[in-house]
């Protein structure tokens, strides 16, 4: 059969039987077949396992593929693609069908992209990043670390030729509580990507300081406290009201740190209070965030570029990494840029060894 006579449809389920072609491609070929045809390519792409023509052809018609993805006999494949570890465009999926999808295929979806999250997120995390202090104590019998200096130092000014226990200095290290308050832009100029990776984020900060005192702070045009400093962490329960967040709104970063300050201001017993912040500093309402960022003990900020927008050379930055700079002067912190929300949590975990 010559390619000629090929119909759309037929083009597109060759395509989708070769496996030859990225989800661009997909997507293209899909916007002048009609819905059923979808719903019928969307089937044959699951059969085939070709999940970058399931993904192309969602991002061409996706009421059409989810109207097919919301019969019960596919959540076996959705469970294996979890279970295999071949599950990365599962959260992305359910972040193009949550705003119409039948509620019992939404849950379905979110429960395993949360799943997806912890999972990845204790990946990073490891055991935790847990803040100690070095305390000099008298030795005593198993004590498994010593002070060479100062031991030495005591030997040397009493005299002796013979080493004594009051002599020898140990160190302890104790738990060093911080308070830490993590700052998240979900503005209408950071889309996409941003709620699956700002999910991850926080998890990733829950697992990590699990002995400290955390909050998260959530801002577009207004702030919101999605979890206070002194209350317990649930991870799971905060991966699920990010999750149901919409990425709307303005950008007011002040609105966020003024939040985040109070926050901060809460816990009056640690020493250590840090402030982070992820933004891509392109704020259009508020106040100079700069002028609160003063304000805290200590504020780091980690800097996504809009997604339309790629890293520039230090000549040409963009007003928001330059306002992102600023902040991070005016709290004494660091200044972190990052080329992809993906790199966000590592970055996270680094800078939470460095606090």
């Amino acid at each position: 059969m010559r390619f000629s006579n090929l119909t759309a449809t037929d083009l597109l389920k060759y395509e989708i039987l070769q496996k030859r072609v990225n989800k661009r491609k997909y997507s293209k070929l899909a916007k002048d077949i009609g819905f059923n045809e979808i719903k019928s390519m969307t089937g044959l792409s699951i059969r085939e396992g070709n999940i970058e023509a399931l993904m192309g052809m969602a991002q061409s018609n996706i009421y059409a593929v989810t109207a097919e993805l919301q019969k019960s006999e596919y959540n076996q494949f959705f469970s294996q693609k979890f279970k295999n570890r071949q599950d990365s465009f599962i959260p992305f999926l359910y972040f193009m069908v949550r705003p119409h999808a039948p509620r019992s295929f939404k849950i379905m979806l979110q429960k395993l992209t949360r799943s997806i999250i912890l999972r990845h997120s204790l990946n990073i995390s490891g055991r935790g990043s847990y803040g100690k202090a070095r305390h000099r104590i008298k030795f005593y019998p198993g004590i498994q670390e010593f002070d060479l200096d100062q031991t030495l130092f005591n030997y040397l000014q009493n005299g002796n030729k013979i080493l004594r226990f009051s002599d020898i200095i140990g160190i302890e290290r104790r738990q060093r509580k911080r308070s830490v308050v993590l700052i998240l832009d979900t503005s209408g100029s950071m889309f996409g990507k941003l709620l699956l990776n700002a999910a991850l984020t926080t998890s990733v900060l829950t697992y990590a300081l699990s002995k400290d005192f955390t909050s998260i702070i959530l801002f577009n045009s207004k702030s919101l406290v999605l979890k206070e400093i002194k209350t317990q962490n649930n991870t799971t329960r905060l991966i699920d009201q990010i999750l149901e967040t919409e990425a709307v709104g303005f950008t007011n970063i002040s609105s966020g740190l003024k939040k985040g300050l109070k926050e901060l201001n809460k816990i009056e017993s640690v020493r250590k209070k840090v402030g982070i912040l992820i933004t891509d500093g392109d704020f259009n309402r508020g106040k100079d965030p700069a002028m609160i960022a003063t304000k805290f003990p200590k504020l780091h900020v980690i800097n996504i570029p809009p997604e339309s927008q790629k890293i520039t050379s230090k000549k040409t930055q963009s007003r928001g990494q330059l306002v992102c700079q600023k902040i991070a002067r005016a709290g004494r912190g660091y200044y972190i840029p990052v080329k992809n929300f993906s790199d966000i949590p590592r970055t996270l975990m680094k800078l939470i060894s460095k606090i």
